[in-house]
């Protein structure tokens, strides 16, 4: 059990980056500057009190660096990537849900020092139950449950395994400096492959992708097109086809060994999440900033029918701007945002392919979404925030249920003894 003085220390480590994560347009700002280099929005400059305004960008503040943060595993200066309705320094929250069974899901996330945190749900994410990391993990980002057992999650330079379906955890050194891991996906209890992002001479950050073949217990470094930009999320379908989207498209055709670039015609923003209903079929989409202009924007979407070879825009309703995260069953894809400017949180269901959407409810009080996972378009449990409080909400029931699993779950992380 982690004493106070542990927590204390916990609380008390410096580091450096963007502070808030509950901020909608903060999280855009950081995938579209920060975190992918990529300017979609021209106005002018803000000001505040503590804080300093990015040229070229509206309505976003961000807080000085406050020193150098340090992970373990020897990773350090990690980029620190903000999500919408994740955690954020002083108000802890999950990141990400994995539900490798129509009962039992296992999300992760961080503290209010950023410190990491893990629970599992054995009744389809209605109630939650704490997990146990080794000490000092810090935060994490995304996790795959490719069985009922085996969980692999990523962080700020961190890896997590679990092999008794999220209840302890074994950390796993990872073998790229600076790595922020994002996103990963594990087609098979062995193969899984993470994304995410370091600092790099291109732009703001460098993408990065690992792979294991021995289910994250240990971690190699993939090849990438030297052009590749910073990458945010990853799905394989199969133990051979993977899409990792971010500033650039990336297919593997090998199990995420080797990477190729892909372009859209016309162009696309910046891709936040992707998810595959099929082998030949995956769904992209992304947060698009000219929300802070014309609040019934569009968020960015791009999808492949014939396993990657070829990506093509496509549309999502007005109004959905916000839009960062996507998950897809082999009958239904269903994608999900934040609240901007009191306006509702967008939650849409659509085709397997991604090409039409239908909006949906959930509840008024959910404000951002930072999790989802769905086993068929009426079965989702998302993650994400109500305000500043964490909360999990279910969609197989009549009606969408929330529940607040981890108010105090993510208060104090237990750790492996």
């Amino acid at each position: 059990m982690r004493t106070m003085e542990h927590i204390k220390r916990s609380l008390r480590r410096p580091r450096s980056g963007i502070k808030s994560r509950g901020s909608l347009l903060v999280a855009v700002l950081i995938g579209v500057v920060a975190l992918f280099g990529v300017s979609a929005v021209a106005v002018g400059k803000l000001s505040g009190p503590a804080t300093s305004a990015v040229s070229g960008h509206v309505h976003v503040k961000i807080q000085k660096s406050l020193g150098v943060w340090v992970v373990p595993h020897g990773e350090t200066n990690a980029p620190v990537v903000p999500t919408a309705g994740g955690a954020s320094e002083g108000n802890g929250s999950f990141n990400s849900v994995s539900c490798p069974t129509a009962t039992e899901c296992v999300a992760v996330g961080g503290d209010g020092g950023l410190g990491g945190v893990v629970s599992t749900s054995t009744d389809g994410g209605n109630t939650w139950t704490q997990g146990a990391l080794e000490e000092n993990e810090p935060q994490l980002d995304a996790v795959d449950c490719p069985s009922s057992v085996i969980c692999v999650a990523v962080g700020q330079g961190a890896s997590v395994r679990s092999t008794d379906g999220g209840k302890e955890w074994t950390s796993i050194s990872i073998p790229t400096p600076n790595t922020t891991l994002l996103g990963v996906s594990c087609p098979s209890t062995s193969l899984c492959v993470s994304a995410g992002v370091s600092p790099g001479v291109a732009g703001p950050f460098a993408g990065e992708l690992l792979l294991s073949a021995n289910g994250g217990t240990s971690w190699s470094a993939a090849t990438l097109p030297k052009t590749a930009g910073a990458i945010g999320s990853v799905a394989c379908p199969t133990t051979t086809f993977c899409v990792a989207v971010g500033a650039s498209i990336l297919v593997s055709t090998d199990g995420g060994t080797t990477w190729t670039s892909r372009t859209v015609d016309g162009g696309t923003g910046v891709l936040r999440s992707v998810a595959c209903s099929s082998a030949t079929t995956c769904v992209a989409i992304g947060a698009n900033p000219a929300i802070a202009q014309n609040t019934a924007a569009s968020a960015f979407e791009v999808v492949t029918t014939d396993g990657g070879t070829t990506w093509t825009s496509a549309s999502t309703p007005a109004g959905s701007a916000t839009l960062d995260v996507v998950a897809c069953s082999a009958v239904a894809c269903s994608a999900a945002g934040s609240s901007y400017d009191g306006l509702p949180t967008p939650y849409l269901i659509g085709n397997s392919a991604g090409s039409t959407w239908a909006s949906s409810l959930v509840p008024a009080s959910l404000t951002a979404v930072s999790g989802l996972d769905c086993l068929s378009a009426a079965s989702c449990v998302f993650v994400g925030t109500a305000g500043k409080n964490p909360v999990a909400v279910t969609t197989a029931g009549a009606a969408p249920v929330v529940s607040d699993p981890v108010g105090s779950l993510v208060r104090v992380q237990k750790d492996v003894p």
